[in-house]
């Protein structure tokens, strides 16, 4: 499930009629044909306004002399060595490509190998680089691979690839079909020309324009929906769903001379005040020497997390349009999740439990309950900043070209936090070994974040403590998480949980003792900056009566697809995820063009 303007994107060079180039006169352009909708350049534009972008198709066709064909920029060797085109790069400078191969081995491996090559108009395409993907990783069978950009983040690549159900004897034998692989590789996009670090470093490409993460984890069934869209929509990072955890990475190079390293991720400071900010205490509003303490404090004097505050809101001039926009979305998403699920989540987050802390009654009413350690209450809280929630699992690691020292070597980090391994190379296949944070280090280096929130965990506490029908659960067998939206500036993750679940008939229920399947739905949102996570709503126990697993999480999805689309807010033509797949290949069929939709080109295939 993506946003229409990913789908957009990814099928904007995929439409089966897409190759045909323009007629050049005005008899073949078919005379006094009468201009359909679509044709229509008011319309076009009106879209403009109802949208906030361009349709990726404003025009059906484009004129020649903006159409080149592949096979006049692409040598004839480079097609017959099976290279399958993929698309271009945000910026239009490159186009992607990849192969694959098997190893002549006794198990046939799969190896890909992705290309990046310069293009420019009736030129041909000059082969820049090419990596392997994937390393050390053993591939029974074919890949769907999709290759994306982040919105703004034009500095490096991410490259999905799914294993599905396999066919053959040895899937069978090496796999379960109850389980699938996904692997990805994060790439370093080439520069067009040296910067002063490639210019300075005697032993190729600078860390910038040189690195490559890899990583492989299994999902279960019911396999995570792929959203890049929401995944990749805060630069830097990405949002994995493993199945059993959504993993935050964040992934940058801290240049040299910057005064201190990047952080995107968890902030124990941002944490500290945001939990005062949020969840002030009655005692300390009542001893503030400020006027608002001197009268009854309104519910408007709270805010959610998830609510811009009215000073932040009423922002510099400076402060961009989008960005306000983007915090009334998502307080009006926040402002729906709480009218749906009623008032009864603040009444019952008063009982204060082992693990949370409780909300004043005077709060606002709209405000989420927040989730933290099971030893800490509001008070250790505010009077400790060292103390954090126990179940914040977040790591950073640091990696260096440089060579490293025997004192550095001292300090290798060995965390059994990490969720997802990366393994972190150059260009040439090199290995980069993790650092932490006592490392020193004289020139660039990568930093790799991983913020990690446990689903069961998150389940265990909503329930305990925000659900209206507690008493009644007995135990969740199967759950699926789809992601409903990323906040960039913000930092809100919203995601909505589906459950299976075993529970006990309800009181109005007399005679009934044993426990039923029902599904429900929980909604939640997760913060990047803190780690904490607050209950949007939980939805009502629903009797599963003869539906198979499949059906009920079929329907669940699409009633995911629906909400996303009645809450959808355009995005800029620019800020979008860049997507380019082999789907089409798997279909066995193939793209028609491949379409610069921002620079109005085509690479006809």
């Amino acid at each position: 499930m993506t946003s229409p303007e990913a789908e957009e994107w990814s099928d904007a060079g995929s439409e089966e009629t897409g190759g045909e180039m323009a007629p050049s006169s005005k008899s073949e352009r078919g005379g006094n044909r009468k201009w359909g909708p679509r044709d229509h350049v008011i319309r076009q534009l009106d879209r403009v306004k109802i949208t906030g972008q361009l349709s990726s198709r404003l025009f059906r066709k484009l004129p020649p002399r903006l159409c080149v064909s592949l096979r006049n920029i692409v040598d004839e060797e480079f097609l017959q060595n099976g290279h399958i085109f993929l698309g271009f790069t945000k910026c239009g400078r490159f186009v992607l490509s990849y192969t694959s191969s098997v190893l002549d081995d006794d198990y046939s491996f799969y190896s890909y190998t992705l290309y990046w090559w310069q293009f420019q108009v009736h030129s041909k395409l000059r082969l820049i680089r090419q990596v392997r993907l994937f390393p050390d990783e053993d591939i029974y069978n074919d890949l769907f691979l999709t290759v994306c950009e982040w919105p703004s983040d034009g500095s490096k690549v991410i490259v999905f690839g799914f294993n599905t159900a396999g066919n053959g004897m040895l899937m069978n034998m090496m796999s379960d079909e109850n389980h699938r692989d996904i692997y990805i590789s994060i790439v370093s996009t080439p520069p067009t020309s040296p910067c002063p670090d490639c210019r300075e470093s005697t032993s190729g490409p600078c860390l910038l324009h040189s690195f490559m993460l890899h990583t492989k984890y299994q999902v279960v069934y019911p396999f995570p929906t792929f959203q890049p869209a929401f995944q990749l929509k805060k630069d830097h990072v990405v949002l994995l769903n493993t199945s059993y955890s959504l993993v935050a990475c964040a992934v940058s190079v801290h240049q040299t001379g910057d005064s201190e390293p990047k952080q995107i991720l968890y902030s124990k400071q941002h944490q500290h005040i945001n939990t005062r900010s949020c969840c002030p205490s009655s005692s300390s509003a009542s001893s503030s020497p400020s006027t608002t303490s001197q009268s009854p404090r309104t519910p408007n004097d709270f805010h959610s997390p998830l609510t811009p505050d009215p000073a932040a809101s009423s922002s510099p001039p400076s402060t961009p349009p989008a960005v306000t926009r983007a915090r009334e979305f998502v307080a009006g998403i926040f402002r729906r999740a709480q009218e749906a699920s009623g008032c009864d989540s603040l009444e019952r987050g008063e009982r204060a439990g082992p693990s949370r802390e409780s909300p004043s009654r005077s709060s606002d009413p709209e405000s989420p309950v927040w989730h933290r350690t099971s030893n800490e209450t509001p008070s250790r809280i505010n009077a400790a900043n060292s103390n954090e929630p126990s179940y914040i699992n977040y790591t950073r690691l640091q990696y260096s070209l440089d060579e490293v020292t025997e004192s550095i070597q001292e300090n290798e980090y060995e965390d059994d936090k990490i969720s997802l391994p990366f393994l972190v190379t150059d260009l040439n296949g090199q290995h980069l070994k993790p650092m932490n944070d006592k490392a020193l280090f004289q020139g660039q280096h990568l930093i790799v974040e991983q913020l990690t929130l446990d689903f069961e965990y998150v389940i265990n506490e909503v329930i305990r403590h925000d659900a209206s029908w507690s008493q009644q659960f007995c135990s969740f067998s199967d759950y699926d998480i789809v992601i409903l939206e990323m906040c960039p500036e913000t930092n809100q993750v919203i995601i909505n949980i589906g459950l299976l679940l075993l529970a006990f008939p309800g009181p109005q229920d007399e005679g009934q003792l044993r426990p039923k399947t029902h599904h429900t739905s929980l909604k939640v949102a997760w913060d990047l900056h803190t780690g904490v996570f607050s209950t949007l709503g939980v939805g009502d126990l629903i009797e599963v009566k003869g539906q198979t697993s499949g059906s009920v999480w079929s329907s669940y999805r699409k009633s995911c697809v629906d909400m996303v689309m009645k809450w959808l807010v355009p995005e800029s033509g620019v800020r979008y995820v860049n997507r380019m797949t082999n789907e089409a290949l798997h279909k066995g069929c193939s793209l028609k063009v491949l379409a610069d939709s921002v620079r109005y080109t085509w690479i006809v295939l």
